[in-house]
């Protein structure tokens, strides 16, 4: 039989061209110019397309951007993947025969009880897409009273929003008045410095739209969130690892980075840091903002996870409540107490960059949809009750994974997080991407440390998240010990863990 078309990565950069440039998140932008590609015979059917890294890195993109945009043209229809024979593309109506193609590309191919087609690589369990435990969206469903709150929109207060034309560029005024009410203990705010953005992730990208030319340097932490990274690579920006450590970004070497790199941003996340949960103390606060103040170096801090404490802590205020005035910008989002569907966050900035912004969101679209913004005021005013549902979700479910770890992988390491949605694991030996792609073939999903760094660092570190229900984390943290079992040398580790 023909050999299937395999495409490389950077033709393929090629032919996707600016697909990265466009508004929205960056992994959707993608996804989308490969479906333009296929639909205009650029890609034909049953072309294999290169792997998730190697065309990350000829995009200049995360892998995990990668990853979110083949799965999402997996869920439509477009492509196809199989352990062993890569990712291939097929018609969204199902009717192609790659299914050929994949039986030739592995030279396996089995008959399950129910007469599907099943095939895996040589020495890999099979398992279709429904049967994978993902352990690695930081996400969470909605709670009770978020899904109550959903549903009992009224025609009355629907009617005094459509009532309007929609198109309101600074936000909704209600939105922004709960917000700054929000803020106001340590940072009083009037509301025209407050921006209503669709989701934290635009938030992100308005300020480096502003603040950002190509070329110039960004000081990130080491890890930090993909997408945040995903937004400096747009905008060409030269990104440089600030170390973490259990109490955040490490400000006794952030003086000399700033000497040696001469950033115009620096990006943080002070509050339940993504992914390693840490909370900034207050004296490293203040020496960002000293440093913001003295320098006028952009900061971004991002409290997305800021309202995810499970256990109990006064958090230190916000790094802009001890320079208001510097260039410092605050965000936050309804996305991880609430539910991401909302796609509605916020952005405090600094008088003197309140004009700019708003003509930045402006030019983006117009606003964000005023529904979703309604709908935030609504849950913002139940934020207390949300809160105590999380916790009475999210410390079982992190507990009970810190205990399936000590018994199943006593000599993974890793510190028990104070709040947000994740643990930060250290293998002892190995490299996690490797480990990541083995624990995908028995499984189960979870993020590899090297796609939340700037310089493919953090070789050995897992993000783990603990949102699913504990069933799920049970099998889930059960495949990974016998993916740990198959993938590192078994001769200081118990047999009888395979059993549990």
């Amino acid at each position: 039989m023909e050999e299937p078309i395999r495409e490389s990565g950077p033709h393929l950069a090629t032919l996707l061209g600016t697909a990265t440039q466009g508004d929205g998140p960056l992994y959707r932008c993608l996804s989308d110019a490969l479906k333009r590609a296929i639909d205009r015979g650029e890609i034909p059917l049953g072309t294999v397309l290169p792997p998730e890294r190697t065309l990350a890195r000829s995009l200049s993109v995360s892998r995990a951007t990668v990853v979110s945009a083949y799965d999402r043209l997996k869920s439509e229809g477009w492509l196809q993947s199989r352990q062993g024979s890569g990712t291939w593309v097929r018609r969204p109506d199902g009717e192609d025969r790659t299914g050929e193609i994949d039986a030739v590309a592995t030279g396996r191919l089995f008959l399950s009880e129910d007469g599907h087609d099943q095939r895996s690589g040589p020495g890999e369990p099979a398992l279709p897409d429904e049967q994978m435990i993902d352990l690695s969206v930081a996400a969470l469903a909605g709670s009770p009273t978020v899904n109550a709150t959903l549903a009992s929109l009224t025609i009355e207060e629907v009617s005094r929003l459509t009532e309007h034309h929609g198109y309101v560029p600074h936000g909704l005024r209600q939105l922004r008045e709960v917000i700054a009410q929000r803020l106001a203990p340590s940072l009083p705010t009037p509301i025209d410095q407050i921006l209503i953005t669709t989701g934290a992730h635009q938030a992100i990208s308005l300020v480096a739209r502003q603040a950002l030319s190509p070329g110039d340097t960004v000081l990130v932490e080491s890890p930090t969130f993909p997408g945040a990274l995903d937004i400096f690579r747009r905008f060409a920006a030269r990104m440089v690892p600030l170390p973490v450590d259990h109490d955040g970004a490490r400000t006794d070497v952030l003086e000399d980075l700033i000497t040696r790199t001469q950033p115009t941003l620096i990006y943080l996340s002070p509050h339940f840091h993504n992914p390693t949960g840490s909370v900034m103390p207050e004296e490293r606060r203040r020496e960002v903002a000293r440093i913001a103040q003295q320098t006028g170096i952009v900061v971004i801090e991002d409290l997305a996870q800021a309202d995810l404490a499970l256990d109990d802590q006064v958090l230190p205020p916000p790094i802009a409540s001890f320079a208001p005035e510097a260039p410092i910008h605050t965000i936050g989002s309804t996305a991880k107490l609430f539910w991401a569907g909302l796609r509605i966050g916020w952005l405090r900035s600094p008088e003197s960059w309140s004009a700019r912004m708003l003509a930045t969101k402006t030019v983006a679209d117009l606003g964000s949809p005023l529904v979703s913004q309604y709908l935030a005021v609504r849950l913002l005013e139940q934020s207390d009750t949300v809160q105590r549902e999380r916790r009475e979700q999210l410390i079982p479910q992190r507990d009970l994974v810190c205990r399936l770890l000590d018994t199943h992988l006593p000599d993974w390491s890793y510190l028990k997080p104070r709040g947000g949605l994740s643990l930060w694991v250290t293998i002892p030996e190995g490299n996690a991407d490797e480990f990541a792609e083995v624990a995908a073939r028995y499984g189960v999903a979870v993020v590899p440390g090297p796609s939340l760094s700037v310089d493919d660092g953090n070789r050995r570190s897992l993000r783990i998240v603990y949102t699913r229900p504990s069933p799920v984390l049970e099998e889930g943290v059960r495949r990974l010990a016998v993916a740990w079992d198959n993938y590192a040398p078994t001769t200081n580790r118990s047999a009888a863990r395979l059993l549990v």
